[in-house]
């Protein structure tokens, strides 16, 4: 990865989720319609070519599934994917922590995690695109200019487009 060719971000918030007042909030998988979100979106990203090198996920159960589906369709193998415990309803400016902390070879990094944090990390790097929280499986892909992830700030985003799920499952 050279200097001049920009690198690509994709924040994930997770699909739509089990709400089980008997599960731990941390054990709550992805409901029947949180599972065709993640499909829906995720054939999206793979019609425009959108594959990433890593996803990094929280290690919540619905974040993990997110991130299952995602690269699954995407066809990005299992090495390939990272759940963090510390993304776990991390606030914004842990999870451009993270972000920054990603290594060299990696162009195109797919962030998968929770709101309010997921939303808060794409408004400070893209506040023109991002101006309001993502839905359950909102994202939002930028550009990002800079030589190493460690650089990575709004300045040098361009290009950033939100998608989400078109709410086919009610």
């Amino acid at each position: 990865m050279t200097a001049d060719k920009p690198r690509r971000l994709s924040l994930i918030r997770h699909a739509n989720a089990e709400q089980d007042a008997d599960v731990r909030d941390f054990e709550r998988p992805l409901s029947r319609k949180g599972r065709g979100e993640a499909e829906e979106v995720a054939k999206r990203f793979q019609e425009r070519g959108l594959v990433p090198d890593l996803i990094l996920t929280s290690a919540a159960v619905r974040t993990r599934e997110t991130a299952d589906i995602f690269a699954r369709v995407l066809g990005v193998a299992p090495r390939l994917m990272q759940a963090e415990d510390s993304l776990y309803l991390a606030d914004g400016e842990h999870i451009l922590g993270c972000i920054r902390a990603v290594g060299p070879r990696v162009g195109h990094l797919m962030v998968i995690g929770h709101n309010p944090g997921i939303s808060a990390a794409a408004i400070s790097l893209a506040p023109e695109a991002v101006t309001t929280d993502l839905p359950t499986c909102g994202t939002v892909t930028m550009n990002v200019n800079c030589a190493k992830w460690p650089l990575i700030d709004r300045r040098g985003v361009r290009d950033a487009e939100r998608d989400a799920p078109k709410r086919l499952f009610g």
